[in-house]
């Protein structure tokens, strides 16, 4: 096993999360939360908190690989949805690689200091996607209206969800922690 041997671990073997049908429930879950909720609510803010919660539990309770592919699907959504506006599609691989940037933090950082884990995941994922947004408005969007909503979609609300995203993933840890330990 890996370092994520502490009482996460425990408490998916408690839940047997090892199994591979129980793994599948969980994607499933994750998955109509990554996919619905962004269809019904247009909030950036609840949108981005919601999908890296997601992200955080997907890391922890089912491996950081199945996480990754959940991370690619909220960026597509979010274009089909009219919650990414369609000029800002080159955006999508900076977000992709944002989310994986969160995940990978994650995972390498591990359960133990999940407050540091949250923190850190959080303003690596803001500063990758704000020089990102900030080099395409630049170099690609001369316009300044593009500029202006890449710096609101990318700037500060990329550090609040991720914030928020890894606040309301660690109560749920928390909570299976203590029921199953």
């Amino acid at each position: 096993m890996n370092k994520h041997t502490g009482s996460i671990a425990r408490a998916s073997k408690a839940l047997d999360i090892s199994s591979v049908r129980n793994k599948v429930a969980i994607f499933s879950v994750l998955s109509v939360i990554i996919l619905y909720v962004p269809t019904v609510i247009s909030s950036q803010v609840v949108t981005g908190s919601l999908v890296n919660m997601t992200l955080v539990l997907a890391t922890f309770l089912i491996g950081p690989y199945i996480a990754l592919l959940l991370g690619v699907m909220p960026s597509s959504l979010a274009l089909l949805s009219g919650l990414l506006p369609a000029p800002l599609a080159p955006m999508i691989p900076f977000i992709i690689a944002g989310n994986a940037i969160l995940i990978g933090t994650y995972h390498f950082l591990g359960e133990k200091r999940m407050e540091i884990s949250i923190l850190t995941a959080a303003l690596f994922k803001f500063v990758f996607l704000f020089a990102s947004g900030y080099m395409l408005s630049q170099f690609i969007f001369e316009s300044e209206r593009f500029s202006i909503l890449i710096a609101s979609m990318f700037g500060w609300t990329q550090l609040f969800t991720a914030i928020i995203g890894g606040s309301l993933a660690y109560i749920i840890l928390t909570a299976l922690k203590r029921r199953y330990h």
